[in-house]
């Protein structure tokens, strides 16, 4: 009796142990696959095990990146709430490179660390190919993914490291799923089988966004022309100071603060304030995609190395590309969430997402013979680039340009919408 209760109170106290615990785990990847090179979904459980509610931070971090072409930090943080006992389930977007360190999880209450835990990043042979449904033959060209039709995204993002989605004829998937679908298929992501797919339009040209953000440059300034100035300023005062010292020519006085004045003033309108960021988005839509576009940022730093926007924007990062100097972080807030990146001057930086679909337009060009289209700005040439290959005549685009300064941060924005003819 004494060692049954003896086991009695050591289950308890297990039990009681268990539950008065907070808990993070989590998966990157899909099926704890992760494809480098491509967004994937990591997925993340917190576990309210006491009796108490939690106010807490969630943070994943890792060191991208490998020590031949440098390394740079990811990191996000989000606000949590659970209910005593409560669980909560978080899907993000994750880019991963080869070579990169494992992810670390960590919960966080009033500065200190309540739980914590490490993912491992297991790298999948190549791109996957996700199977919805049962399907009649087994696919040949990839690992394969087999999903429920629920577990299809609404976020065309997490669609990156399949090649090909296979939807089995029986498969019922949901009209948000079909819309990352479609989306994924025509702004450069793979094939799909089973469901109708849209054209695909290539993604913007690196070479070509290069060539914009040049184009986008701040003026130099003359130098002469602030140094002439300055040397006619001097002198001018040289000669007055003399007659000003002796009570006489007042008007000398207010000639020379009014030249000076003007000059300080039409200056910087003339020649701008130099910008510390320019950053140049271009906006590509479909009107066969109903709920997205692929917005595109590139951003050149020329003094400060901080940049911050609304929205959840991820690195496009060639292979061997360089990443030394590029930190991102995402902060989820009640405004919704943020991305900043950390860039050392003198380097530039390749941003994408999938923006809601823009249906405005303040141009209309109808496409000629021959696939010519009507002359439109310069600025639109990466977005004419990638979708000139595919017009017909009568096609029209809808083109709209927009530009904000915000303190030392320049915002170009350029949009187009791709309506095929018939």
């Amino acid at each position: 009796m004494t060692r049954l209760a003896w086991t009695l109170v050591c289950i308890l106290t297990a039990a009681s142990v268990g539950l008065s615990q907070v808990r993070v785990w989590g998966e990157l990847g899909w099926q704890g696959q992760a494809v480098a090179g491509e967004v994937n979904p990591l997925t993340i459980t917190v576990e309210n095990g006491t009796g108490s509610a939690l106010s807490a931070t969630l943070r994943a971090e890792q060191r991208v990146g490998s020590g031949w072409r440098g390394q740079a930090n990811q990191r996000l943080r989000v606000p949590i709430l659970l209910a005593p006992g409560g669980r909560a389930r978080f899907v993000f977007p994750w880019p991963v490179e080869a070579g990169s360190d494992p992810v670390a999880l960590i919960v966080e209450a009033g500065g200190k660390e309540i739980v914590g835990a490490t993912l491992p990043v297991r790298l999948a042979a190549g791109k996957l190919v996700a199977v919805v449904g049962t399907p009649i033959a087994l696919p040949t060209s990839g690992p394969a993914v087999f999903l429920a039709p629920d577990d299809l995204p609404e976020e065309p993002l997490f669609l990156g490291p399949f090649s090909h989605v296979q939807v089995a004829g029986a498969a019922l998937i949901s009209a948000k799923a079909r819309d990352a679908l479609a989306a994924w298929i025509a702004f450069g992501g793979g094939s799909v089988e089973g469901v109708p797919a849209p054209v695909a339009i290539p993604r913007l040209r690196d070479d070509d966004l290069r060539d914009a953000v040049r184009l986008h440059r701040p003026r130099r300034p003359p130098a002469l022309l602030l140094v002439g100035g300055t040397v006619l300023y001097l002198i001018a005062m040289g000669y007055g100071l003399p007659p000003l010292s002796r009570g006489r020519k007042p008007w000398l006085v207010g000639s020379l603060v009014l030249a000076a004045s003007a000059f300080a003033w039409f200056y910087p309108q003339l020649y701008g304030i130099p910008d510390a960021i320019t950053s140049v988005q271009y906006g590509i839509s479909a009107t066969n995609v109903a709920r997205f576009c692929l917005d595109t940022l590139a951003i050149a730093v020329h003094k400060d190395g901080r940049w911050e926007g609304s929205g959840l924007w991820v690195e496009r990062v060639l292979v061997g590309g360089e990443r030394i100097g590029r930190d991102v972080e995402w902060s989820w807030g009640s405004d919704g969430v943020r991305t900043t990146v950390t860039i050392q001057p003198g380097k530039t930086v390749f941003l994408w997402r999938f923006g809601p679909a823009w249906a405005g337009g303040t141009t209309v060009s109808t496409v000629g013979a021959d696939g010519v289209v009507p002359r439109v700005g310069a600025g639109f040439a990466p977005l004419l680039a990638a979708v000139g290959p595919l017009l017909q005549e009568g096609d029209r685009l809808f083109l709209d340009r927009e530009e904000e300064r915000l303190g030392p941060l320049v915002w170009y924005r350029y949009r187009l919408r791709w309506a095929r003819h018939g």
